[in-house]
């Protein structure tokens, strides 16, 4: 069966590293059906052999690339997460960490938006990566909603705003969307209190 995300991630080689991190770099900032597999292989510093070697499809490498992709995020969320106490502070942080993000001027959007928008309606194993990353953050959202005593129907709002604030900051190429998305992230929540669950 295909890897989804929620696969244990497969040991890779150093040579599989280094194409997977030279792919998503220009993946993100290219798309996919544009970049030739020469310059995968010069930015990993190996040869089109090796990179051939190591990922025998396009598909593949694709696959790897959202993988890592979706690690990374994950993880950078739990990181801007990890300085606050305050379960309602740990969602506004979502939306800090996404100010970071875009303060890159090498930001192009979400990895999946884009990824889907060019390959998803023809591939369905991308479309169902893009579906679990959702998904994934979704349910992520839904779990700091219920530590914050926030009712469940607020993590796919907050969802919206994050993935909404991703479309607009690489359309634009500005940063004030995740600010955006914060004040009405904030301002979502102070409808509710600890003892209005619902």
């Amino acid at each position: 069966m295909p890897a989804t995300l929620t696969d244990a991630a497969p040991a890779l080689s150093a040579a599989q590293a280094a194409v997977v991190v030279s792919a998503d770099a220009l993946f993100t900032a290219e798309g996919v059906g544009s970049v030739p597999i020469e310059r995968i292989a010069s930015g990993a510093g190996i040869t089109v052999a090796d990179v051939e070697a190591a990922f025998p499809s396009r598909q593949q490498l694709v696959v790897a690339a959202l993988r890592y992709r979706h690690r990374e995020w994950m993880d950078g969320l739990l990181h801007a997460e990890s300085h606050q106490q305050d379960p309602r502070d740990k969602i506004l942080a979502l939306f800090g960490y996404l100010e970071t993000c875009f303060t890159d001027h090498g930001y192009r959007g979400c990895a999946f938006i884009n990824g889907y928008g060019e390959l998803g309606r023809v591939d369905p194993l991308i479309a169902r990566l893009a579906g679990e990353h959702l998904g994934q953050c979704e349910q992520h959202i839904a779990m700091l909603c219920d530590a914050a005593e926030l009712p469940a129907h607020l993590a796919p709002a907050l969802t919206l705003l994050v993935q909404g604030a991703q479309v607009e900051a690489a359309i634009h190429g500005v940063v004030h969307p995740a600010r955006t998305a914060r004040t009405a992230a904030a301002m979502l929540m102070s409808v509710y209190d600890g003892a209005d669950r619902f």
